[in-house]
């Protein structure tokens, strides 16, 4: 189970100050239950961060982790390998099937390019700021894309050597994904997208470059609630993408 952002988190109320939502919506919900080993998901989830989150908790595990049994965070920016185990006794051995990338969090182009400063207890700043995605988190997920070009050789996807992503998870779309798509239906039931999606500004300009530049078997992105489908077709040109003007 993939979650793209905006699980929350909550352990407790005292993680009501590190959430960002208007007052009527700071509610428990049941994440606590998790937390607390009471409820156990059933299956393996794999989260990211979005924009409505308990970020004093997921600040504590910047590099990911287990936010509860069976419930991984990603991190700020990171890469997992599902693995599959195969067989019994001397012949157990685990294969990876799925190799997936995540990006919490949104952009915003101030705070895009500086250091992670925020510490709870936040203000109303950082309490934004916090969760805004960074410069070099996006590098390190890029460096993946230059693996092959640094080995010499093409990914393998049967081996797991050079392999690049199967699915990237992010919070926000990426930017121009609208028209990869029905652009069309999607502004019918958005209308108010239409400047942005005429000025090439819905999305993030961020995970733009990570599409091309990464270029993963699927992509999945939430926050602006409405589904929307889109094929992209990447050329057999070399990447050369550049974040300089993100």
């Amino acid at each position: 189970l993939i979650c793209c952002g905006d699980v929350q988190t909550l352990r407790n109320t005292a993680d009501f100050h590190a959430l960002n939502v208007p007052p009527k919506y700071k509610t428990m919900g049941d994440f606590h239950a998790y937390y607390s080993g009471r409820k156990v998901a059933p299956i393996l989830t794999i989260m990211i961060g979005g924009n409505h989150e308990s970020s004093n908790y997921l600040q504590e595990l910047y590099y990911g982790g287990w936010v509860a049994p069976n419930i991984w965070y990603m991190g700020a920016a990171g890469v997992i390998n599902v693995c599959k185990n195969i067989g019994t006794g001397e012949n157990f051995h685990k294969i990876a099937t799925l190799r997936i990338a995540g990006l919490s969090g949104i952009y915003n182009s101030h705070h895009y390019s500086l250091g992670r400063f925020e510490m709870p207890p936040y203000n109303k700043g950082s309490l934004r700021s916090v969760y805004h995605i960074r410069h070099v988190d996006v590098q390190r997920l890029k460096a993946l894309g230059s693996t092959e070009s640094i080995n010499h050789q093409k990914p393998d996807a049967s081996t797991n050597v050079n392999r690049t992503i199967d699915i990237m998870v992010s919070h926000d779309w990426p930017r121009g994904i609208a028209h990869h798509g029905d652009t069309s239906q999607l502004l019918q039931r958005k209308p108010f997208f239409r400047e942005e999606v005429e000025s090439n500004t819905l999305g993030n300009p961020a995970s733009e470059m990570l599409l091309h530049e990464l270029r993963p078997r699927y992509w999945f992105a939430a926050h602006l609630h409405v589904k929307f489908e889109a094929t992209v077709k990447h050329g057999n040109a070399e990447k050369n993408s550049t974040d300089e003007n993100l």
